[in-house]
């Protein structure tokens, strides 16, 4: 039996590594989290074109596009060329396309530099999660417990940062945090040895087959997860909170939520199962986004934004876990892939399914809409655990 490849020696600095692995998520937070705040100022500048909102919250989201496709295929791609080629390509076009949004002259180059940095976000990612399997198990989960939890924190720092920096420099000012890969593309040159993953028989969308109702539930839960950040900054506007600084802090709070919760991933793990703590992810978001309708104000709204943090930071972790239980192990590193397409494309759809009760309800209407969602989905889980029988809270793999 073929025994897996460990860190030793031959990296050379598997510390370095492991900060690699942790910063790969953060980076992809990046991607719509540094746009989120400029989306007002970017909706009042395109408004003479049409729609300026729906514009600025495509331009927040359309990366997903190619994060999707990215995901996917990036696996493929390393298995002939390599790990490391493959990471230290992203990185660089990462901070190349990240930063075009400064000097982009137009609609149309904004929109082509947001597809190239997707395009690299999914390679990013996509190799992230691929280094980290070459830990053992009980390393390579505190490493992803970390990782989830440097996304959250990353993107808690992209809402703050970025509301500053949209109040002092315009809308494209949040654009030059994506120069954080340039330190990130130093460290994984001298710590990442190049390698080829193990090529598998099966195809490419084997898994869809297999586990396409994990891919729904996660395409759902996503789009809970990207209610604070693409829906939040006009539901801000709406209750006359103009300063993108203070709609970049009460943002975050559901990204501090979702850091503390996606760090004790692993002690809930102890005495909640997998099921349960779907239950709890989709509950908290429903939950949350259904309460904001009915309330008004900048705190009551961040106590919301915190709550749906909370099941935001287990979306990852679970999701992930669900798909590893029950994929083959020779299925997995593209079963992984398609979570990851998964989740891209639920942050794309955040916008095309709610903009319609924007427009013709309010965004209060929106988060009412998709908190009703989350909870009958949380029912629907409820109802399925009942049927199914209690559960062990930690699996046997």
């Amino acid at each position: 039996m073929p025994t897996p490849h460990h860190p030793d020696a031959s990296d050379a600095n598997t510390t370095a590594k492991s900060v690699v692995i942790v910063t790969g998520p953060a980076l992809i937070a990046l991607i719509p989290m540094a746009a989120a705040p400029a989306m007002p100022a970017m909706a009042a500048h395109f408004a003479p074109g049409g729609d300026g909102a729906l514009f600025a919250q495509l331009v927040m989201t359309i990366p997903a596009v190619l994060l999707i496709l990215s995901a996917t295929i990036t696996g493929i791609v390393a298995e002939r060329v390599g790990r490391r080629a493959v990471l230290l390509a992203a990185l660089a076009l990462f901070a190349a396309a990240g930063m075009a949004a400064l000097l982009a002259p137009g609609a149309i180059m904004l929109i082509a530099s947001r597809l190239l940095l997707g395009l690299a976000g999914g390679a990013i990612l996509t190799v992230s999660f691929s280094l980290a399997g070459d830990y053992p198990e009980a390393q390579r989960e505190r490493i992803l417990g970390f990782a989830g939890a440097a996304a959250a924190v990353a993107a808690m720092i992209a809402l703050t940062a970025g509301g500053a920096l949209v109040d002092r420099f315009g809308w494209r000012g949040p654009f030059a945090l994506y120069a954080a890969s340039l330190p990130v593309l130093a460290l994984a040159w001298g710590a990442v040895s190049e390698s080829r993953a193990a090529r598998h028989e099966h195809s490419l969308l084997s898994p869809l087959r297999l586990l396409w109702p994990s891919y729904l539930l996660t395409i759902v839960l996503v789009i809970g997860v990207f209610l604070p950040g693409i829906q939040g900054p006009f539901l801000l506007q709406a209750e006359g909170i103009a300063s993108a600084a203070t709609q970049g802090v009460v943002i975050a709070s559901s990204s501090l939520s979702a850091a503390i919760a996606s760090a004790s991933f692993g002690y809930l793990r102890r005495y909640l199962s997998i099921q349960a703590l779907t239950l709890v992810t989709a509950l908290c978001m429903g939950v949350g986004a259904s309460a904001i309708f009915a309330l008004h104000g900048a705190l009551p709204i961040a106590v919301c934004f915190a709550l749906i943090g909370i099941g935001a930071g287990l979306v990852e972790p679970v999701t992930l876990s669900l798909v590893l239980a029950r994929a083959p192990k020779s299925m997995q590193p593209r079963a992984v892939g398609l979570v990851l397409s998964a989740v891209f494309l639920g942050q794309f759809l955040n916008p095309l399914v709610l903009n319609p009760i924007r427009q013709s309800m309010g965004t209060g209407h929106a988060f009412l809409a998709a908190g009703l969602i989350l909870l009958a989905l949380a029912g629907a889980l409820a109802v399925g655990h009942l049927l199914a029988g209690p559960k062990p809270a930690l699996s046997a793999d």
